[in-house]
């Protein structure tokens, strides 16, 4: 960890030569330590933006340039070897509609722009659309600060509102005074539902004709369309489509919004609209409804604007036409899934097209981290963005000692006075912030470094299994547990407030997985938000309150009484960690004793282990083996939040037995939520409120892959020779927990490199292959085999070869495999087998071949394969 006082900055690498040689002399060039900080060699030719240009990526980066092709979407990394604005292209700003998730991490671009933070709330619809726009006109309001204007502005949904903001043909405050005077909750078609449909809209047409209340409300890309009308009509779509084998999926909105049956509803909105005054576009406004630009003629633009309310959003046609306009570069004003319905359109409709979808704002990092991505992509596609926009308010002539630190650079004296009147500031800081708790003081920044080295204990917390001393860390995914997180927080808190302790920790979220490989530097803030509380920032990784305090408070209750209906539970302590139901090593291993259990509750003893928040673990743990006990065909849980923990006082030294009792508090099929409560000799330490865990699903197949790897399959053989694998995760978040449980790293690159409507597909074959092959094997006396010590690659001719690595011996095979909706089949022979290898999936149609069923979907599939010497 750097000094407490240190301000992250990413480190960025901008390059640009006249040609990939030169580009790829460029890199060579580089210096990982000290790269440069802004952009180099400006002037046509490639280019390429990357963050954290360590010497590995460094050489990703150079194999990608000697390649010649665009990379767009690689994780931090863009380059392009001819930039599609420099070439005459146009850059269109894009404003997302309604959806489900709306995660904005908006407050530190506001800060940064000295604005107001825009109110995310989502509680019902006007706030919803109140908060989608606000937060679209926010970060036009960042973008356009980087000096990157648009050539087009458009939106989806109520996003073409923003747009029409941004683009000047109405006012905002006029906008924002009408939508306030409307009720949008009262705009609802009763008893009708809305239902995603994962085909284009062409066939979508074909199956309407049976159901007359349904129609077409969006028409979003090549691959997704979304109906509306009754809800048992659109539940008989649903059904007929998945039966043939469309992924559908029903939505939490019942609005009626872009379909006729919205007329009779449209009220203050038929009024209002007219009193706006409308005027020509400063940029042009392109509509979803026409996908055209907006008209001049006010009444025109005023009628379009209520035509968007009762007529199909027709993205996948705007999205087309913006690009047939020469738009090429689209920016996202906003969190959400839009950019996906953009790149499934323009790879399906314009192949060869070239293009560039980036997301001003994600869910997944913090504001300003997400812009300087955003500028570093539009950069690499030949825009100019001002950089320096970026940067932090540089001091103020009157901070004495800021200019002081700069003059002593060149002047010694300066520098020592510098230092002198800086420990005396933070004296007096520190006194008079341990007097007056409330008192605001500027944010506090430290740097985290999250490595194997930095942090050796991770080595006993990582997610996946793989053989004894597996050469690649990757592969382990070694990952910071959630609780480690949170002391990492309260020692910043601490650190930022010398003289105060933590008491108490509020609202804590975790986003992401923070993985140690590759080793990374991740910026913990501290800021200020009242009497004794304040916020901090772990990345992008987490965030939580820390409340602050002289002392803490004992509870004022002592160690929970035992729970109604408890009974022995069927695991020991031991067993869970021998049996393979928890990942923890022994640095984290505290389970002791587990002594009762029951429907809503568990207790046990934990011996606190050394590594930093392993106490804490343990108690999820424990939760861990009440799911075991209970719910055993979805066990697998891992944290997603906490919404209080209270310490009642020190934590107890390593070594020393705590008492930990559990009462559940919620359960369904996607989480679970305990109260705890930590006691050491039966006074209360710690008390935990509102622990919930993200449920995986984890069936006793699935199950027993997490638990032992290396001898169980998620596919099942057929007697005629070959493996059928069918999906067993409902949820994304489950699908690629097996995709690390199954994909090497290098695989799991391979992975993202896909569409996402690729993504599927894929890792099924890559599971039922696998298997088979280690089936193959396993028939031949080889021993136990993880999934990574196998690597799926497809040779020049395509086809599909399999190898070991890392000491694995696999001999030369010919594989064969076919997927069709949830399931997949392959089958391995040796090379040169008299017939070779075919295997094929289709729906169940009666035809000769064998019937197969997914046992989750009750989807029922036919499967021809040829037959011959199975040795």
């Amino acid at each position: 960890m750097t000094g407490p006082s240190a301000l992250l900055t990413e480190r960025m690498l901008l390059l640009a030569a006249p040609d990939r040689a030169g580009l790829i002399a460029a890199i060579d060039a580089v210096d990982p330590e000290s790269p440069p900080s802004g952009p180099t060699h400006p002037g046509p030719g490639p280019r390429l933006g990357l963050f954290d240009p360590t010497p590995e990526r460094l050489a990703t980066a150079r194999r990608l340039v000697a390649k010649g092709r665009p990379v767009r979407r690689r994780s931090d990394l863009w380059f392009s070897p001819e930039p599609l604005l420099t070439r005459g292209g146009g850059l269109a700003f894009v404003f997302p509609g309604l959806e489900g998730e709306f995660a904005p991490r908006i407050d530190d671009v506001a800060e940064h722009l000295g604005l107001p933070a825009p109110d995310a709330a989502t509680a019902n619809l006007v706030q919803h659309g109140a908060a989608v726009l606000a937060v679209g006109r926010l970060l036009d309001a960042a973008v356009r600060r980087l000096g990157i204007r648009p050539t087009a502005v458009a939106g989806h949904s109520v996003g073409e509102w923003a747009a029409m903001i941004a683009g000047g043909i109405v006012s905002g405050a006029e906008f924002d005074a009408m939508v306030a005077g409307s009720d949008l909750d009262a705009m609802r078609v009763p008893g009708v539902e809305f239902a995603v449909l994962g085909c284009p809209a062409d066939r979508v047409h074909g199956e309407l004709a049976r159901f007359p209340g349904v129609v077409i409300s969006h028409e979003n890309s090549a691959n997704q369309t979304v109906v509306c009308g009754p809800e048992r009509e659109v539940a008989d779509v649903v059904a007929l489509l998945r039966s043939r084998s469309v992924i559908c999926q029903t939505l939490p909105f019942r609005s009626g919004f872009h379909t006729p049956m919205l007329k009779p509803y449209l009220g203050y909105f038929r009024e209002g609209v007219p009193s706006l005054r409308m005027r020509p576009a400063d940029v042009p406004v392109w509509s979803a409804t026409t996908a055209a630009p907006f008209p001049d003629d006010p009444a025109a633009a005023r009628e379009l604007c209520l035509r968007h309310l009762v007529e199909p959003v027709r993205f996948r046609h705007l999205v087309t036409a913006l690009h047939g306009a020469g738009v090429r570069a689209f920016v996202l004003l906003g969190p959400g899934q839009l950019g996906s319905l953009i790149e499934d359109t323009l790879q399906h409709d314009v192949p060869d097209g070239g293009f560039l979808v980036i997301p001003a704002n994600s869910p997944q990092r913090s504001g300003m981290d997400q812009l300087r991505r955003c500028a570093v992509a539009l950069w690499t596609e030949g825009a100019e963005p001002d950089f320096t926009a970026l940067d932090p308010p540089a001091p103020s002539r009157r901070d004495g000692i800021a200019q002081l630190a700069v003059l002593g650079e060149t002047l010694p004296l300066a520098a020592e006075m510098a230092t002198f009147l800086t420990h005396t500031a933070e004296s007096v800081a520190t006194v008079l912030r341990a007097a007056h708790p409330g008192t605001s003081v500027p944010a506090y920044r430290e740097v985290l470094d999250v490595s194997l080295r930095a942090m050796p204990y991770l080595r006993d917390h990582c997610l996946m299994r793989q053989r004894p001393g597996w050469p690649q860390d990757e592969d382990l995914r070694p990952v910071v547990p959630a609780t480690t997180i949170v002391t990492h927080m309260i020692e910043a808190a601490e650190r930022a407030y010398p003289g105060l302790i933590a008491v108490a920790v509020e609202d804590v979220r975790f986003h992401r997985w923070l993985l140690a490989v590759p080793p990374r530097r991740v910026e913990i803030g501290v800021e200020h938000r009242g009497a004794e509380r304040v916020q901090v920032q772990l990345g992008e990784y987490a965030e939580g309150t820390v409340l602050l305090g002289a002392r803490r408070t004992p509870a004022s209750e002592g160690a929970w009484a035992p729970g109604a209906g408890e009974r022995l539970p069927e695991l020991t302590a031991p067993q869970i960690y021998e049996q393979g139901w928890m990942f923890h090593g022994p640095a984290f291993q505290g389970l002791t004793r587990s002594i009762a259990v029951s429907r809503t509750t568990m207790r046990g003893l934990i011996t606190v282990p050394a590594a930093p928040g392993a106490l804490l673990d343990n108690l999820g743990q424990f939760l861990g083996q009440w799911l075991v006990e209970n719910q055993r065909d979805r066990w697998i849980a891992l944290p997603a939040r906490i919404a209080r923990i209270d310490l009642h006082g020190p934590e107890p030294e390593p070594g020393q037995l705590v008492e930990c009792s559990l009462h559940v508090t919620g359960l369904d099929q996607d989480s679970v939520t305990v109260d705890g409560r930590l006691c050491r000799n039966g006074t209360p330490i710690m008390t935990v409120r509102g622990w919930a865990d993200r449920r995986f699903d984890s069936d006793d197949r699935g199950g027993a892959v997490h638990r032992q790897p290396a001898t169980s399959t998620v596919a099942e053989r057929h007697p005629d020779g070959w493996w059928w694998a069918a999906e067993r995760w409902h949820t994304l978040a489950s699908r690629e927990l097996y995709l690390q449980r199954y994909a090497g790293h290098e695989e799991c690159a391979e992975y993202e490199r896909l569409l996402p409507t690729r993504r599927r597909a894929w890792l099924l074959e890559l599971v039922v292959i696998k298997d088979a092959v280690r089936g193959w094997l396993w028939d031949r006396g080889a021993g136990p085999a993880y999934p990574a010590e196998l690597r799926v690659q497809r040779d020049a001719s395509g086809r599909r070869r399999v190898s070991g690595q890392h000491g694995l011996d696999v001999p030369d095979l010919d594989v064969a495999a076919a997927h069709h909706g949830d399931v997949a089949a392959a089958l391995v022979r040796p090379v040169g087998s008299d017939p070779a290898p075919e295997v094929g999936i289709t729906p169940w149609d009666g035809r000769d071949g064998t019937r197969i069923t997914n046992p989750l979907s009750s989807r029922a599939y036919r499967v021809t394969s040829t037959r011959g010497d199975l040795s």
